[in-house]
């Protein structure tokens, strides 16, 4: 991509304005791909179905996340980006359903699971923090309660040693006073203490894959930055796999290894976070990274992609994105883009190889 990206938005410092010596993306970790991967998804498609009409909310969406690996999923509202999340845990709830595809964890298709089996893997081997911690967390029960809930649900353990390892997770997440915390309310805590409280309960029965649902949206700005340091720290450490979902580019160059651009329920561009940051083939990537505030200079109106997304009643012929984008052409408007391989990323795009000139 011309000119790059600012250090600030490439590198992981906390504070962009104390330290701008750093003008390389993160380095992608080199990972042995094993045979099977901890999460697979083929060809999946949701729809909703409402009363005058079926709404297909994801097409043909697939991807891997290895052991250890940390995804990003970007896009604006109503990518559909949550309902990929949602998918993967049998969270989309009527009218909406699973129409077609796979969804592989530990060998298993998830897709063919009974409630009951679903409900051992759902907070057990897959946990997820969502958006809000006050709309997370139960406001009538303490936080240990609620830590040691999960445990009890799907481990035979003590209440000592639950209480015990609830404790100890708090401390993992730099929760001063754990002890004290535990019996405290979801109300007596800030919102950086809660949304810390939901990741130790995500990880308080050591699943090997998380998914995040841009969990710092409701925190001020100095504590997104705590969250997400955090969260990168806990994953390092302990080799959880990790499913970032974010509006914000800047964010994902941050903190993940591999990205997913999606738009309109499809997967547009997919690659190593490094060269989708330094060398973006799809306009919709494109208008992403100029959208962020470090591309517009001091004094002058931030930069936009024209026009919305469209909706799930309305998605255009050929490209869904060809209403809005500025390298259109004729063929954009009849026939949908398949993907094409340029080194790590694959792109849905009929003007890609134009960014190769």
């Amino acid at each position: 991509m011309p000119g790059g990206v600012p250090c600030e938005v490439r590198c992981r410092h906390r504070d962009p304005q104390r330290d701008r010596s750093c003008a390389t993306a993160p380095v992608r970790i080199q990972r042995r791909h094993s045979i099977v991967s901890l999460l697979e998804v083929k060809n999946l498609e949701v729809r909703f179905a409402m009363r005058r009409q079926e709404l297909i909310a994801l097409r043909d969406v697939s991807f891997k996340v290895e052991k250890g690996e940390r995804l990003g999923i970007v896009g604006e509202s109503g990518a559909g980006k949550s309902v990929a999340a949602f998918s993967i845990l049998n969270l989309i709830s009527k009218p909406g359903y699973i129409s077609s595809g796979e969804i592989f964890f530990g060998g298993k298709d998830l897709t063919k699971l009974t409630a009951r089996e679903m409900s051992q893997i759902r907070g057990n081997q897959i946990s997820m923090v969502f958006q809000d911690p006050m709309m997370t967390l139960n406001p009538v029960l303490t936080i240990g309660t609620q830590m040691t809930e999960a445990l009890h649900a799907h481990q035979d353990i003590s209440r000592e040693e639950a209480k015990q390892r609830a404790i100890e997770t708090l401390a993992r997440v730099h929760i001063p006073s754990p002890a004290t915390r535990f019996d405290q309310y979801p109300h007596e805590l800030s919102g950086g203490m809660r949304q810390r409280v939901v990741i130790a309960i995500a990880l308080i029965t050591k699943p090997p894959l998380i998914i995040a649902d841009e969990p710092t949206t409701a925190l001020d700005v100095t504590i997104q930055a705590e969250i997400m340091e955090l969260m990168m720290e806990l994953c390092e450490s302990s080799g959880v796999g990790l499913i970032l979902i974010t509006h914000d580019l800047g964010v994902i160059s941050q903190m993940t290894e591999r990205a997913i651009v999606m738009y309109a329920g499809r997967i547009v561009e997919e690659g190593d976070t490094r060269d989708i940051i330094n060398h973006a083939y799809h306009p919709y990537t494109h208008g992403l990274m100029d959208a962020l505030p470090q591309k517009t200079k001091p004094g002058r109106r931030l930069n936009q992609i024209k026009g919305v997304m469209p909706a799930l009643s309305s998605i255009p012929d050929g490209c869904a994105f060809n209403p809005r984008c500025p390298l259109v052409i004729d063929l954009c408007r009849t026939t949908l883009p398949q993907f094409t391989v340029f080194g790590s990323t694959r792109v849905a795009c009929h003007r890609a190889a134009a960014r190769t000139d």
